[in-house]
């Protein structure tokens, strides 16, 4: 059965580049493809891939509120906003599907087309071994259900006392809401030194774990390369022994 990995946390806490990682560490070791979902409209997952981005989803459903007569008078709107999504994907000789989601913008409910999109990802995720999605920190479409599950919650973290305690705040809303939520983890990264021991939680049912610093990835951040996976960096290597039973 398909994974799903859902990535949470506040911007700027490296949420996004820990996605790109996981995601290139999946499509090393799984057999199949990976999707990856950039689902926060702030965030830059393709280019933390290096992949061209085909439009997004966002832009279908304006389309399909704002011009109903966009939709094909021979098909449903089922069955266009499932030809438009699998148009919308950038395909990868990695083995790395990506899809962006965007956000919806002007008048209108969105309600029946959000319904639609759930059922056409509903069709979809079946045909992926992983999916990963980078989340906006209020986990929206986690909320709307849009995705059915979490099977691992990665909450992301910097190492401050104010990035630990939103990262506990989301774990909060994904108990509030619900959510159907399998392994859950707080990862606190880009640490450079032990942290006090007072800032980690201590919660039942969450795991918490360092990452540490590391040059290769400050470097490309700040050169806006791609992260390339190599298995020398003491990010990735911590990042693979954390996930590992989530490869076999």
């Amino acid at each position: 059965m398909t994974r799903i990995i859902a990535v949470a946390g506040k911007g700027g806490v490296g949420k996004t580049t820990v996605s790109s990682l996981i995601v290139q560490m999946l499509a090393r070791s799984a057999q199949g493809t990976i999707l990856a979902v950039d689902a926060d409209p702030n965030s830059n997952l393709a280019d933390k891939l290096g992949i061209i981005a085909n439009g997004s989803i966002g832009e279908v459903r304006n389309r399909m509120v704002q011009d109903p007569d966009s939709v094909p008078a021979s098909m449903s709107k089922h069955e266009y906003m499932a030809l438009q999504m699998q148009a919308s994907l950038a395909e990868d000789e990695r083995g790395i599907d990506l899809m962006v989601m965007g956000r919806p913008q002007g008048e209108g409910c969105y309600c029946f087309v959000n319904n639609v999109l759930r059922d056409s990802l509903d069709r979809m995720i079946p045909r992926y071994a992983f999916v990963l999605v980078d989340n906006e920190a209020g986990m929206e479409h986690l909320a709307r259900k849009t995705l059915p599950r979490a099977d691992i919650l990665i909450l992301v973290s910097d190492p401050s006392a104010t990035g630990i305690r939103t990262a506990m705040d989301l774990w909060s809303m994904s108990k509030d809401l619900g959510m159907e939520v399998g392994r859950a983890l707080l990862l606190v990264n880009n640490v450079r030194a032990d942290l006090p021991g007072e800032l980690l939680p201590q919660v039942e049912g969450l795991e918490v774990h360092l990452l540490p610093h590391d040059d290769v990835v400050e470097e490309a951040n700040l050169r806006g390369q791609p992260i390339a996976w190599d298995s020398d960096s003491p990010l990735f290597q911590a990042l693979y022994s954390i996930l590992a039973p989530a490869l076999r």
